[in-house]
């Protein structure tokens, strides 16, 4: 009975607690305030300075300055402070407005050996013909989305015959193995 009376009190204290805590007043925010802003003069007119036109560098065609000796090598970790660059060595690197020209275009690929292009070749004719002759024997009403099938099955043929053609064997014999690969799972069905 007295483990009854606690136990009814506890619950009543902590119920009060728990109201008291959820009335807390919440921050007010500040309702229609400006930004501070500085009241400064601007001038009517900006004068213009005029950049002063560079020198031309004198050109010395006889003389010939021996190259920079080259310091040893440094430690990463040990830097000191503060030299100044030397002033008798000069950049003669000439930026240029365009970059250089392009290499011919040259298509990136790996070395094949003959005789694997070869039988790349020849798995990439049978694969396209075993493909045609599976879509020929689909007769008969196909659902919409079997059509679309087809039809994307139709378009890897014309694109593997015509990287054949551009002697891009590689991707003309992936482009027979899907349109294959399709035309298999629509014979599935």
């Amino acid at each position: 009975m007295i483990f009854g009376r606690q136990f009814a009190v506890f619950v009543v204290v902590l119920g009060l607690l728990l109201t008291a805590a959820c009335n807390k007043k919440k921050a007010q925010l500040p309702v229609n305030k400006t930004a501070p802003t500085l009241a400064v003069s601007v001038p009517d007119h900006i004068p213009e300075v005029p950049v002063p036109p560079e020198p031309p560098a004198p050109q010395e065609a006889t003389v010939e300055q021996p190259p920079p000796k080259k310091a040893p090598a440094k430690h990463r970790g040990a830097k000191k402070p503060g030299l100044p660059p030397a002033d008798n060595q000069t950049n003669t690197t000439t930026a240029v407005n365009q970059p250089p020209p392009n290499p011919a275009d040259t298509a990136i690929a790996a070395e094949v050996p003959s005789q694997q292009l070869i039988q790349q070749k020849h798995t990439t004719t049978e694969l396209l013909e075993s493909t045609e002759k599976d879509l020929k024997t689909l007769k008969g009403r196909l659902s919409h989305d079997e059509e679309t099938i087809v039809t994307q099955i139709k378009s890897y043929i014309t694109q593997s015959h015509s990287a054949t053609s551009a002697g891009d064997f590689e991707r003309a014999y992936n482009l027979a193995l899907k349109a294959h690969l399709l035309a298999d799972a629509l014979l599935k069905k």
